[in-house]
């Protein structure tokens, strides 16, 4: 019963010791509503966004001034769909190539059924509103906010 006792006790060492490992020492925030998560660190944080026919699957990002904040999009909707942001400095890219549009600081066009990765270093802390810009989906709630602290 002991070297049975012993082994348990070992065990949940080991395996304590291997989350700790596995974690790399930095901080992670819990997902946030509809599925975005967040992790905070040197390389900034990242979120994930599915688009859907007219809604996201968060209205809630966030991330810090001077660091990369990566939107990674899946558009599960049988339409086109993007994330824009009218006004935010900084700077941004869509799949690695310049993400801006006319009037627009961040704008990411994805197809139906398709992906993209939107890399965004804000400049400046703030609170920025993300949207649609397809006809009608914006007033019907395909909006969020950026929290950038």
């Amino acid at each position: 019963m002991r070297k049975f006792t012993k082994a348990i006790i070992l065990g949940m060492a080991s395996a304590t010791l291997l989350v700790a490992a596995c974690s790399g020492g930095g901080e992670a925030k819990a997902p946030a509503a509809g599925g975005a998560a967040s992790s905070a660190g040197g390389a900034g944080t990242s979120a994930t966004l599915t688009l859907m026919d007219i809604s996201y699957s968060t209205n809630a990002l966030s991330g810090t001034a001077g660091q990369p904040l990566t939107v990674n999009i899946t558009n599960s909707g049988a339409l086109d769909h993007d994330f824009t942001i009218d006004k935010i400095a900084g700077t941004a890219t869509l799949d690695g190539k310049d993400a801006k549009a006319t009037g627009q600081d961040v704008h990411a066009p994805i197809k139906a059924k398709g992906t993209g990765k939107v890399v965004i270093t804000p400049s400046a802390a703030g609170t920025y509103e993300f949207y649609c810009t397809v006809a009608g989906h914006k007033d019907a709630g395909m909006k969020g906010t950026l929290t950038v602290k």
